[in-house]
């Protein structure tokens, strides 16, 4: 959905330096960093803008936030209760529907994120709660714990409700993304120890523990007690062995997740096909250890190249150096995403980085994000980075560190062209001079236009527009007009003319 206007060239002493201007750059925002329950309405809303603003104040342009978790959603919902953060209550004002409204005020991507398969507890209304028969078993038939509770990916009920709950939030919500987490088996065993250390795992995500995080003792008593492990369902149990047309247990447990996230993709481009559908994607694809496809058969290299997802949004929560980032993406091949995704990279698919801020900051390797993400920036095909998570940001008050020494300027999302590449008609704009230091800039959508577009403002030192490299000042989203002042300190020693573009 591109738009071009006609520039306006005005005179003035500044030096631009051009550089790319096409990244994602966002944090996953977990609903207790938006949401307390002791809060008030007006409360939890200023809230809201506040997280909003301290993504705008760091140039970034999305952000990943948290709608459902065990089972409950922070909106009005005809499918599942409300969540713990407003008290499993109406808290009086729509909470997703006001996010997204101030997300696009500011010019932000707002992608809702929401865990699909992991439900922990059987909360009053949540599914796992009235359909018991969806939790996943052991092999003697042995349910999950009540605060360790997985639906099983290989009930076709659970993939309904769970494509049914994606939907109700696509058809009521002008999102531009849905972001699936915990999309794969689950990884826990009824092992005395991995109960342990999954409920240890537990009190730490209550303060923010990621998906995609499993120590080494974890990974272990997963491997040795296999036999164990919660893979099973009251339809399909392991006494029935492997299900009529697979090879394998393990081909059946990649396929039904698989259905899952094909459904979702198809059903959403019935409706609304320019909302990206990512999931959380585990930050090794096949090879060694704790990895998606053999550990808890999660193949999103597949998901990828076949279309069934529009961008991977991955968690490379392991790594915590450039050279490392590096090695995952294309340094480290064979044992790297690079060799994996070729088919989706020569599509034009999106690939994000994921990395786990948190850790960074308990490690006191905060400083380390600026080298990571501009190694990252050599990988041809990775479209960007998002960061675990807002809170050590917001606890590091990162954001003016990251606007001076590498989110200088504005950014856009890169267009795959998958959707729809023909341009529409072109907006107009006017330059108002308001004095020598400022200029107000005024664009007008194409006439008749009712849709939400999303608008990028430039400026060039040249009447030749580079939508690759050309400074970006404002990123808008609507279908009326707006205005953007562009403002000197007058020390800038350019003397020369620059003009103004947008698409």
């Amino acid at each position: 959905m591109k738009r071009l206007f006609w520039l306006i060239m005005i005179c003035w002493s500044m030096a631009i330096i051009a550089q790319p201007n096409t990244e994602f750059r966002a944090t996953w925002v977990v609903d207790f960093n938006w949401l307390q329950p002791s809060n008030s309405a007006e409360e939890n809303k200023a809230l809201i803008r506040k997280v909003l603003d301290d993504h705008v104040q760091a140039n970034m342009t999305s952000v990943l936030w948290q709608v459902r978790r065990y089972g409950s959603v922070y909106y009005p919902s005809a499918i599942e209760p409300w969540g713990s953060q407003v008290n499993f209550q109406d808290p009086g004002f729509d909470p997703l529907g006001y996010a997204v409204e101030q997300a696009h005020l500011r010019g932000l991507e707002l992608h809702a994120w929401f865990n699909t398969f992991e439900s922990r507890f059987a909360y009053a209304g949540t599914p796992a709660q009235q359909h018991p028969e969806w939790i996943c078993h052991d092999q003697d038939g042995n349910p999950m714990p009540n605060e360790l509770i997985w639906l099983s990916p290989g009930i076709p009920a659970v993939r309904d409700h769970l494509r049914d709950v994606a939907l109700e939030i696509v058809n009521n919500y002008d999102v531009d993304g849905v972001h699936m987490d915990f999309v794969r088996w689950n990884e826990h065993s009824n092992s005395g120890k991995s109960l342990q250390l999954a409920r240890e795992n537990l009190a730490r995500e209550k303060d923010g523990w990621p998906d995609g995080m499993v120590s080494e003792e974890q990974y272990r008593d997963m491997s040795i007690n296999s036999a164990g492990r919660y893979l099973y369902d009251q339809f399909t149990p392991y006494s029935g062995g492997i299900p009529s047309g697979y090879g394998s247990w393990e081909e059946y447990w990649r396929s039904s997740v698989t259905e899952l996230v094909h459904a979702i993709h198809d059903s959403i481009q019935v409706v609304k096909p320019w909302v990206r559908l990512s999931p959380a994607a585990l930050g090794r694809y096949n090879w060694g250890g704790w990895q998606g496809y053999g550990s808890v058969y999660q193949d999103a290299a597949l998901w990828l190249n076949e279309g069934y997802i529009d961008q991977i949004v991955g968690m490379h929560y392991h790594w915590s150096s450039a050279s490392d980032i590096y090695s995952v993406l294309e340094g480290g091949c064979p044992n790297c995403w690079s060799d994996f995704i070729q088919p989706a990279i020569q599509a034009g698919r999106l690939y994000s980085v994921g990395l786990f801020s948190d850790n960074f900051s308990t490690s006191n390797l905060f400083g380390r994000h600026e080298s990571i993400i501009n190694t990252v920036r050599t990988v041809s095909w990775a479209d960007g980075v998002q960061f675990f998570s807002y809170a050590s940001w917001r606890d590091e008050e990162y954001w003016d560190v990251a606007k001076s020494r590498f989110f200088q300027h504005k950014a856009k999302i890169r267009a795959t062209g998958l959707i729809d590449d023909t341009p529409p008609a072109n907006p107009t704009i006017a330059l108002n001079k308001i004095d020598d230091l400022n200029y107000q800039i005024l664009v007008t959508p194409p006439a008749g236009n009712t849709d939400n577009l999303w608008f990028a403002v430039y400026r060039s030192e040249d009447n030749q527009l580079d939508v690759t490299t050309d400074e970006i000042i404002q990123i808008a989203f609507g279908n009326t007009n707006f205005d953007y002042t562009d403002s000197f300190d007058g020390t800038q020693d350019y003397n020369g003319s620059y003009w103004y573009f947008a698409t």
